[in-house]
């Protein structure tokens, strides 16, 4: 039986960097690494496994173990890739044990629970017995940056009962998050020499008005709304870019928008609020033109606590730990996009969201140990069928 320890550091030793618009075939990006070891380890336990490329050097994975249950599917999924490694202050592909930790890139997000739900896999399946139902491992593709991997496994038709995601929960129930929305918004001008401004038309200034806009008019409406899980909605400008040189006149300003959904709001519905906010504020400056591209989008989720998954996930946690307990989350995984698909899904994983994408990444052994002891009971316990009650 393998060692999740020894699993983990193997997955981070494998680099799996989202490319983010870079080379997908030079280290250390892409996840066909992550898969291809997936792939010989699962296929060496008898897992009927395919590697769909959902784009260059970029695959999901798929691993069947057909369970006595043909009836019901569960499945346990992890994403493949991690963010960037330029800030890092360890090694980041280097994993080193230090103080009842592993600290490396993906460690905990969400390499740690990619490696517990490995083995808790491999029990389910060791000496050729059958799981109760059947069974999927899941390793996705570009989850940190579009979900792309998920939206792929979705449109191909595939359908599980139920998902559980891995990702660092704290070894809690995390049955409702947040959507994000990512906006690119583009003002173009008309160039001129600034010692006669009148003769362009500056973009910046349109852009200067529709951030004091979305400051103020937009965020006073999100804060009216309220989720009863989630609180409000918000709404945040974490980029800006334009101008070439202090004496022209800009033609080109871009900001990229953050903003977050709760469950209930639609894509349609927010962006048709922000193009109004642009549509008003551009009439100041109609010699301006504005264009405005949704270039991300994670649906928000909200599982009920008495469903089958959600209830499958507690009683695991409160046979194995001892305790259990249902949260929620401002940020979104592919949970979001398997539950608008029809997959009913919660989070669950070892380690904190707050080591997440940190400079120097790590995660709790213990944590990692206890996690694949729960799933290891979530996949025992999923051949009762009041966890598939309608």
């Amino acid at each position: 039986m393998s060692d999740v320890v020894d699993v983990l550091a193997e997955l981070v030793a494998s680099p799996s960097v989202t490319p983010n618009r870079r080379a997908t075939f030079s280290d250390p990006y892409g996840e066909i690494r992550v898969a291809q070891w997936l792939e010989r380890r699962l296929s060496a336990l008898g897992g009927d496994v395919q590697l769909t490329e959902v784009s260059p050097g970029r695959p999901n994975l798929v691993a069947l173990f057909p369970g006595r249950d043909h009836g019901h599917s569960l499945m346990m999924e992890a994403h493949a890739d991690t963010v960037q490694v330029d800030d890092m202050t360890i090694p980041p592909f280097d994993p080193v044990q230090k103080n009842g930790r592993l600290y490396g890139r993906g460690a905990c997000d969400t390499k740690g629970s990619m490696a517990a739900m490995f083995v808790a896999v491999e029990l389910a399946v060791q000496g050729g017995r059958q799981p109760p139902v059947d069974l999927y491992f899941v390793s996705t593709c570009d989850e940190e940056i579009s979900a792309s991997g998920a939206r792929a496994l979705m449109r191909s038709g595939f359908r599980p009962s139920a998902a559980v995601v891995g990702e660092p929960t704290d070894l809690c129930v995390c049955h409702a998050h947040k959507g994000v929305l990512h906006w690119d918004l583009e003002i173009h001008g008309e160039p001129a020499h600034s010692s006669m401004p009148e003769r362009g038309v500056s973009a910046i200034y349109p852009m200067a008005e529709i951030v004091r806009v979305i400051e103020t008019n937009m965020q006073d409406r999100l804060r009216a709304r309220t989720h009863a899980l989630l609180g409000s909605p918000t709404v945040s400008v974490g980029v800006i870019e334009g101008g070439t040189q202090a004496n022209i006149v800009p033609s080109f300003c871009r900001v990229i928008i953050d903003r977050r959904l709760v469950p209930g709001e639609g894509v349609d519905t927010a962006t048709a609020e922000l193009q109004t906010l642009v549509d008003e504020a551009m009439l100041q400056y109609p010699r301006a033109r504005a264009l405005l591209k949704t270039t991300e989008n994670y649906p928000p989720l909200e599982t009920p606590v008495d469903s089958g998954v959600a209830q499958l996930s507690f009683d695991a946690c409160q046979k194995i730990l001892g305790k259990s307990e249902f949260v929620v989350a401002p940020w979104a995984s592919n949970a979001g996009v398997f539950a608008e698909a029809g997959v009913p899904s919660v989070l669950f994983g070892p380690g904190s969201i707050r080591q997440a994408h940190t400079a120097d990444e790590f995660i709790e052994l213990a944590s990692l140990r206890s996690a694949v002891d729960v799933f290891a009971d979530m996949i025992a316990r999923s051949g009762d069928a009041r966890y598939w009650r309608p």
